[in-house]
């Protein structure tokens, strides 16, 4: 298993970035870029103040490509935190992992500044295990990206430079 914890300060409200993580949650593809289109899809359990209880993001332009089916295990909408499964769908053989979890959480730190924690853990098939380093490196990486892209959308309103970018190439 790799697992490791980040943080983010966003000059946003934890209203707004969770409006924009949880409310929000079928429209990734409005502000990820590694997520060319995202919808909603019941797959998961349907918890109080949650306006999703499922999504698909394809991870391709290919809509026959690799996908991601996510549902939340936990929502906690009074406390912004929320547990996210991240299952996939349409993968290689040669795929690495078994499923993902994301434990995320938001706390205000001031007038409308707040800081987002993202708890990861991916469960790896026994291949992955070969590539544990490489795997560890790079969803830290991967991580990094979605935490700044969200950032950037909470606090500007517009996607990340790097999500313009993805869907010029699309």
């Amino acid at each position: 298993m790799i697992q490791f914890t980040k943080t983010k300060k966003v000059k946003a409200s934890t209203d707004k970035v969770w409006g924009i993580f949880a409310h929000g949650f079928n429209d990734g593809h409005k502000w990820m870029a590694s997520v060319p289109h995202s919808y909603a899809q019941a797959n998961g359990a349907a918890f109080d103040g949650a306006h999703s209880d499922g999504r698909v993001c394809e991870l391709s332009p290919n809509q026959k490509g690799m996908k991601a089916s996510e549902k939340f295990l936990a929502y906690d909408e009074n406390n912004k935190t929320a547990t996210v499964q991240i299952d996939f769908v349409n993968t290689p053989f040669f795929f690495p992992v078994k499923f993902n979890t994301l434990d995320f959480s938001l706390r205000e730190i001031g007038d409308d500044q707040s800081e987002m924690t993202w708890k990861f853990r991916s469960n790896i098939k026994p291949l992955g295990l070969l590539l544990w380093p490489l795997l560890r490196i790079g969803f830290g990486k991967f991580v990094g990206d979605i935490m700044e892209e969200l950032q950037f959308y909470a606090e500007n309103g517009t996607p990340h430079p790097r999500k313009i970018k993805a869907m010029e190439k699309n």
